[in-house]
């Protein structure tokens, strides 16, 4: 069992919510699952995938990461203006975007996209909006310490997101049900965070102060500028596969790794981001006060890895069987790269759970070329199971080799630099 002394007890208790809640939220979509992989096929799978990666990727940049820095301001005043900075910031891009599908679709339209594809891409800067509100909202509530409305938060999300597939899959939908009960949930989210900050934080509001923008700006400059193209390297790395298992196979293996990954991958991110939320607010203060975060780096992931374990096991030993039991005969093939890719994700949920800490030691521009040569094993691995091995399996044994010697790579230098202190 791992010890947190008395003074760090609120450290697990407050991971122990936000847990709780991911794990609801897991269990409602694990429970939901078996109906939708029989309402939706694997190509309409493929093609939602496909489409909330490009809407993801955005949606992580959308603020530039200047949501990052709402938890690191010592006064309230300047929390709440880098909050609403934030806010002012993903609807410009959202609204740019808007402003450059219109002219790629009316002056470009042979590179638009093509059938529902090129329909979705409306939607786009919506989900962009949406992703980068609730990635806001949760920075502020974190620095609150509301913890318990967060998990709350995550509840809704997977009852809003799972409800709107099911519901949509039974009207027969398609890929639209899929994108729609995404938007609900997502809309259900944010509308949950917003209703709770008009009723217990709107007083905050009278401290905004329009002429302290430039000066925020100024000081988080490394945010946009080091930051945002680490989360776009670290954003390849997961959503790259996507693109290229697309582009040398085809949409229906797209689907299998999508669910291949919504079981495995999904939950362990949710639990991961919940430490990793916890972590980075503890461990930023703790920086301040005495440059000293080694220990507590290393508990979580200790805590990480015990949590992680007993899953991936699990499916590694048994995944194209129970996929095959619970979802049907033709989701058999997801299992197996369940089975293939278990190891990375297991080092990968280690890694992302300290993650932000560079962020704190001021190390972003390492970890971007840290990123930088992940972002290249990937790549690498998949070229040469679409080009010279021309086997999808053989992509995913050599992209799941390479990525955990990355994932172990970076986990030992996080641990590397949290021992020498405040710089």
């Amino acid at each position: 069992m791992i010890y947190f002394s008395k003074r760090k007890t609120p450290f697990l208790r407050d991971i122990s919510k936000l847990v709780a809640g991911a794990g609801i939220g897991q269990a409602i979509s694990l429970a939901i699952a078996p109906m939708l992989t029989r309402l939706y096929s694997p190509t309409d799978f493929g093609v939602y995938t496909f489409f909330i990666s490009i809407a993801g990727g955005f949606g992580l940049i959308a603020t530039l990461r200047y949501e990052m820095a709402i938890i690191l301001q010592k006064r309230q005043t300047e929390a709440i203006g880098m909050t609403v900075l934030s806010f002012v910031i993903t609807f410009l891009i959202a609204s740019i975007l808007m402003i450059g599908i219109i002219i790629l679709i009316l002056f470009f339209p042979k590179i638009s996209g093509e059938g529902v594809m090129r329909q979705l891409i409306y939607f786009l800067p919506l989900l962009v909006l949406l992703i980068g509100a609730g990635n806001i909202l949760q920075h502020w509530f974190n620095r609150q310490r509301k913890y318990s409305m967060i998990a709350i938060g995550k509840v809704i999300n997977s009852l809003g997101n799972n409800g709107g597939m099911l519901v949509l899959g039974i009207l027969g939908m398609g890929v639209w049900g899929l994108v729609g009960g995404f938007i609900f949930g997502m809309s259900l989210f944010v509308l949950f965070f917003l209703l709770l900050f008009i009723f217990t934080d709107r007083y905050v509001l009278n401290d905004l102060r329009i002429s302290s923008f430039p000066p925020l700006i100024k000081k988080h400059r490394d945010l946009p500028l080091a930051n945002s193209p680490q989360v776009v390297l670290e954003m390849l790395q997961s959503y790259g596969v996507i693109y290229l298992a697309k582009f040398f196979f085809d949409t229906a293996v797209v689907g299998w790794y999508s669910l291949a990954m919504r079981i495995m991958q999904a939950p362990l991110i949710l639990i991961g981001s919940s430490i990793s939320q916890v972590l980075y607010k503890d461990a930023a203060e703790q920086y301040k006060t005495t440059g000293q975060i080694h220990d507590i780096v290393w508990k979580t992931l200790k805590l990480s890895a015990l949590i992680a374990l007993p899953v991936l096991l699990v499916l590694f030993i048994a995944g194209p069987w129970l996929f095959e039991l619970i979802f049907g005969e033709i989701w058999r093939v997801s299992g197996m790269y369940v089975r293939i890719l278990a190891p990375w994700m297991f080092f990968d949920f280690i890694r992302y759970s300290i993650s932000q800490i560079p962020l704190i030691v001021k190390r972003t521009r390492s970890m971007f070329y840290i990123s930088m040569a992940g972002n290249g094993l990937m790549i690498l691995s998949m070229c040469a199971g679409g080009l010279y091995f021309k086997d999808v399996m053989t992509g995913f044994i050599l992209l799941s080799v390479s990525m955990s010697l990355y994932a172990i790579g970076a986990i030992i230098w996080i641990l590397a630099i949290t021992k020498s202190g405040k710089i």
